[in-house]
């Protein structure tokens, strides 16, 4: 297959640069370690172009457990029966996978852009409050006003003006998790879900780490409301709920490279330590993610299901998470306008 004409014409340039170089005196063993580097450079950058287009224009996908190459289109892989979910295929979809970081379409990536539209949309009804005042905290820079937070659903326990979670909006427990206080707050936590995200759903799935994901972040508000009717918001209390997870997963029951994730992510767990000590940190919606994600640690399983009830439960724990997460929105949406008039 001949070259492409990018690269006929940028192995050109460069024998031309070269060439230039030459001609102006550069000699010696050094200029020919240059040169050499920087046509092994060019070449390895054409080949991992090459590689991209190859991949946009399959056909077939691989399947992640077995390697097999599968036709497009195929929901599970005709050689082993694993669930070819998740596995992009040709054309644009492969080639955004192969470019944004984690993939296109995958949990994590809408579990991020959920968090940051959620973000924009605060920030629009908090009149577009761009900055803090000099000298003022950092972290409240792009910070959406306290009445905004409380209208879309900020973990509040509830006071004779603002009704909250024990006045029965018990969907505050969901959607405060999607809610954050700032730009660096949302940063942090996109940081985060971005490293433990992909880690949890290339072996349990996307499906699995929503479920993971809706059931910590109930667990951590449902906790930190027990011991504080402090307002409170962010998606710390899931990630602490992965971290969890992935830990005690990795420790217990993930063999060898799964003790070695868990020595990295000690790390986490310890700076996560540390931030008891900052002030204005809900530490019980921390704890109480941590303990639920540990706990499910010991219940789920890597992999597709392999039984009839395994797939059952997969099924009815996934859509009772979207059941309650849509219904949450919902339910925000509709006291939204009443909130609002009640409290004006």
């Amino acid at each position: 297959m001949a070259d492409p004409l990018y690269a006929r014409l940028l192995r050109g340039g460069l024998e031309a640069w070269i060439g230039l170089l030459h001609g102006l005196g550069a000699r010696g063993p050094s200029w020919e370690w240059k040169k050499q580097t920087w046509r092994r450079r060019l070449e390895d950058r054409l080949a991992g172009w090459r590689n991209l287009e190859r991949g946009v224009r399959a056909r077939t996908r691989m399947c992640p457990a077995c390697r097999y190459l599968a036709p497009l289109g195929q929901a599970t892989c005709p050689s082993c029966g694993a669930s070819m979910r998740g596995v992009p295929g040709g054309g644009w979809s492969r080639l955004a996978a192969m470019i944004l970081p984690g993939g296109v379409g995958t949990m994590t990536v809408v579990l991020i852009t959920a968090n940051v539209a959620m973000a924009i949309v605060a920030l629009g009804l908090s009149g577009g409050q761009a900055a803090v005042p000099s000298g003022a905290n950092p972290l409240r820079l792009l910070a959406p006003s306290w009445e905004v937070l409380y209208h879309l659903g900020a973990k509040f326990g509830g006071d004779p003006r603002y009704p909250g979670i024990f006045d029965g909006q018990i969907w505050r427990l969901v959607t405060a998790g999607y809610l954050h206080g700032g730009l660096l707050h949302l940063l942090f936590n996109c940081y985060a879900l971005s490293s433990l995200g992909p880690l949890i759903e290339d072996s349990f799935g996307g499906r699995r780490l929503f479920v993971l994901y809706t059931t910590t972040g109930i667990v951590a508000f449902s906790f930190s409301t027990l011991l504080s009717s402090r307002p409170s918001v962010g998606a710390s209390g899931s990630l602490f709920g992965l971290m969890g997870f992935a830990f005690f997963f990795g420790r217990f029951r993930g063999g060898s490279v799964g003790r070695a994730i868990a020595d990295q992510l000690l790390r986490w767990i310890i700076l996560g330590a540390v931030m008891i000590l900052l002030p204005g940190i809900d530490n019980a919606a921390h704890i109480g993610g941590f303990a639920c994600g540990a706990a499910l640690a010991f219940v789920l399983d890597p992999g597709e299901p392999r039984t009839p009830v395994a797939v059952i439960g997969l099924r009815l724990s996934t859509a009772a998470a979207w059941l309650v997460t849509l219904g949450s929105f919902v339910a925000m949406g509709l006291s939204y306008r009443a909130l609002s008039a009640a409290i004006q």
